[in-house]
């Protein structure tokens, strides 16, 4: 530290009380104010009374020599008492701190001083927490027992788990983290691990902490890739992510949920095979649950798509799905029908608030489905998926959808519709025979909307409209 900042420091501590830091001159001054030191029985000798006499007269000569100077009063300037005599403050300061000039200056040092003073004393209160974790990671990464380092860990937590040596653990956290990882890098115990990891998560409350450790999944898996290096715990894994997936209830749970599952689909299809039904059974849930945000229903479409090669694998599943589909867009286009002619006196009949969303949600996961068997479903590529099934499809989904529009008109169940009309006229040859007319009227009828509509209704017609003459015309 400057000589300086010892003077600021100086200087401050004796700004508060400028008496207190001389005893002497407590007794004397408290003398002379109270008539005398008699008064407190503390009469001084005759030399201090002697060499006081003489500071005084040298104080007072040079108090009027500075006068003549322009200097100090000696009736009392600025800071003198009343004899002339300057404060124990103002007989340390080297310079005139009345001057704006100087005060400015004056005060940004002391602030300075006091700021090197604090952290000083930070760091002498932190050294010992330091050095202990310090010791606490050399032992880590020296010692060679694997019982040892695993005891030392722990004290390593408890030591992470006490909030006074936040600090401390800021300064070494790259330090903490690389000794962590090396205890973690020294063997493949991956079942321990993720029993752990599944176990925490089951037993977490907070949302918040159960997507820290489907994180730490995912980074696992994401790790060792291809190397199928967690191959004999992997089913252990896909049986604890299935389980995590039928119960999550918000869209970043199930987000981060599916990418692992997504994950084990791609390194271990073998695996996944077993859970694709169960998987698909789920995410479909969350695709027609119409009061999802539109753009989590977009994203679990682009899963369910992404697993192309089981929708394929497993053809049987994918029509049966398709087919159920198809019928509860039936039932409801007929509650419909039953409503608007007033002939519904059954309470187990939606009303059309209800029916409406969930029949443009079916037609948007058949459309999924169908994107999703990717160019497997074409009649050209044979049977299951012939000419008579995609025709027969095809026909259905526009009398549905015809039907209920006649009584309650939907933009959305519209807009699904047309959707769902183009990928299925799209997977159908142009060589094939469709009743034409039927498409053509369909397509025309929905140019009579566009001018009540909004953008993505518009959209579609006109997606459909070039499909229709691309297939009848070109």
């Amino acid at each position: 530290m400057s000589e300086s900042s010892c003077n600021l420091i100086l200087f401050s501590l004796c700004r508060t009380d400028s008496a207190s830091a001389d005893p002497d001159n407590l007794k004397y001054s408290s003398s002379r104010d109270r008539g005398g030191s008699s008064s407190y029985g503390l009469q001084p000798s005759n030399a201090a009374v002697v060499s006081r006499q003489r500071h005084d007269d040298t104080r007072i000569h040079a108090d009027i020599h500075n006068d003549e100077k322009g200097g100090y009063s000696v009736n009392g300037g600025s800071g003198e008492n009343t004899y002339g005599r300057k404060s124990l403050g103002q007989e340390l300061r080297v310079n005139n701190v009345t001057s704006p000039e100087f005060t400015s200056i004056q005060h940004g040092s002391r602030a300075l001083a006091i700021k090197d003073m604090r952290k000083s004393q930070e760091r002498s209160m932190s050294y010992s927490d330091e050095s202990r974790l310090s010791n606490l990671l050399r032992r880590i990464t020296r010692e060679d027992d694997r019982d040892r380092r695993l005891a030392t860990v722990k004290q390593l937590k408890e030591f992470i788990q006490q909030p006074e040596n936040k600090l401390v653990l800021v300064k070494q956290l790259d330090n903490i983290l690389v000794a962590v990882h090396d205890v973690l890098n020294e063997s493949y115990e991956a079942e321990k691990i993720f029993k752990w990891i599944f176990s925490k998560f089951s037993s977490s409350a907070k949302d918040e902490v159960k997507l820290l450790y489907l994180c730490a999944t995912y980074k696992a898996l994401e790790t060792v890739g291809e190397k199928k290096a967690f191959s004999s715990v992997m089913q252990l894994v896909m049986t604890s992510l299935q389980s995590i997936l039928e119960n999550v209830d918000t869209p970043e749970l199930l987000c981060k949920c599916v990418k692992c599952i997504l994950l084990v689909a791609r390194c271990y299809p073998h695996i996944f095979s077993t859970n694709f039904r169960d998987t698909v059974d789920i995410l479909v849930g969350w695709h027609i649950d119409h009061t999802q945000k539109p753009s989590l229903t977009q994203q679990v479409s682009g899963w369910l798509q992404s697993l192309e090669p089981f929708w394929v694998a497993d053809l049987a599943f994918s029509t049966t799905l398709l087919g159920q589909f198809l019928e509860d867009m039936e039932a409801y286009a007929e509650d419909l029908s039953h409503v608007a002619s007033g002939e519904s006196v059954d309470e187990d009949v939606p009303p059309p608030s209800v029916s409406l969303p969930k029949l443009a949600a079916l037609l948007r996961v058949f459309s999924t489905v169908v994107r999703s068997i990717g160019e497997r479903f074409s009649p050209i590529r044979g049977p299951p998926i012939t000419e008579a099934y995609v025709t027969d499809v095809l026909y259905r989904v526009m009398r549905c959808v015809t039907a209920a529009n006649q009584v309650f008109f939907s933009e959305a169940v519209l807009t699904a519709a047309n959707e769902c009309v183009g990928v299925l006229l799209g997977s159908l040859d142009p060589s094939m025979t469709v009743h034409c007319d039927m498409v053509i009227a369909y397509g025309l009828d929905q140019l009579e909307n566009c001018q009540t509509c909004g953008t993505d209704y518009i959209i579609s017609v006109l997606n459909l409209l070039t499909l229709v003459c691309e297939f009848f015309f070109v």
